[in-house]
């Protein structure tokens, strides 16, 4: 199996630097006192001449989403799909995590982000999922990245002819064993949050405002309160050319990945957003503490968020 991720992932990726790992889980318990009178005889030692089980590295995943306090209608679209890949001896985890933000004064932003979601989801399962499922041993004649691309560009040219008009970001991504590929389009974003608290953005915001303040015409301090903030310049549904940003990364083992649209990043400061996904005993719980504190703020925008804890 060894050989075969190192074929998915032909081109060079950017690894994170190494460190420890802390604990996110509580402290398990004393036993109970009824446990303490079970005899040795019915205890669940393993036999000497029985094999030890395999170990399954999990992804622990959370999900959230929110209208917000100030829209009306929900144009956030999400997929997560989280499963295990084992044979033999090796085992392998796989996630496949996606977000998309329909364009805000454009027609059809919902549907758009419904199809990008579905038309990404679909490529992804039907051209590596499903095969390496199905057939052991099966090879792949394209790396993840390229699988990754293709999608996305088929997601824009549905949306193109079925929803004319209509727009979408999005954020997607291909986790498979210890590595990661991202495709992204628009500004939603990918952060990783390392085992010490360190968070590192892993996408490139496709707006005006990120562009202008890159050439210097404006602060960040300006850019977060801009009135075309929300403008932007590279969107799935508009504009010709169009590619998408596709990057592979070394996942650190403990770290935590956060997918989400500018509805929470647009309004919760980098360090608490840190704080709460660190502090939380479970994904789950740290997307609902996220909505709330993006809901506290005033809710101006839909809200999705997914976080998903890579195993340690």
């Amino acid at each position: 199996m060894t050989s075969f991720i190192t074929k998915l992932f032909r081109k060079k990726t950017t690894r994170q630097t190494q460190s420890t790992v802390q604990d996110l889980h509580p402290d398990i318990g004393p036993p109970s006192s009824d446990m303490s009178r079970i005899s040795l005889a019915e205890t669940s030692i393993p036999s000497p001449h029985i094999k030890s089980h395999i170990e399954v590295p999990q992804l622990i995943v959370g999900v959230g989403q929110s209208v917000g306090i100030q829209r009306d209608h929900n144009e956030d679209s999400l997929f997560t799909l989280t499963t295990n890949l084992i044979s033999g001896e090796d085992s392998l985890y796989f996630g496949l995590y996606i977000i998309a933000d329909g364009m805000g004064g454009h027609e059809n932003g919902e549907i758009a982000s419904c199809l990008a979601v579905g038309q990404l989801t679909t490529h992804v399962i039907n051209s590596f999922y499903l095969p390496i499922i199905r057939e052991r041993g099966y090879k792949m004649e394209l790396s993840l990245q390229e699988v990754m691309h293709t999608g996305v560009i088929q997601a824009h040219q549905k949306i193109k002819q079925v929803a004319l008009g209509g727009g979408t970001t999005l954020t997607a991504a291909l986790i498979l064993g210890n590595q990661m590929t991202i495709a992204h389009v628009g500004d939603s974003r990918a952060y990783m949050i390392s085992p010490q608290g360190d968070i590192q953005l892993l996408t490139h915001d496709h707006s005006l405002v990120k562009r202008l303040e890159e050439i210097g015409q404006i602060s960040p301090e300006q850019a977060s309160s801009h009135p075309q903030r929300n403008v932007l310049y590279r969107a799935l549904g508009q504009g010709e050319p169009f590619a998408p940003d596709i990057n592979t990364f070394q996942m650190q083992p403990g770290s935590q990945l956060l997918l989400c649209t500018d509805g929470l990043w647009g309004v919760v400061p980098d360090n608490e957003l840190v704080d709460v996904i660190r502090n939380a005993p479970e994904p789950q719980i740290a997307c609902q503490s996220l909505i709330y504190s993006a809901n506290s703020a005033g809710g101006p925008d839909n809200i999705s968020v997914i976080i998903v804890r890579i195993p340690e």
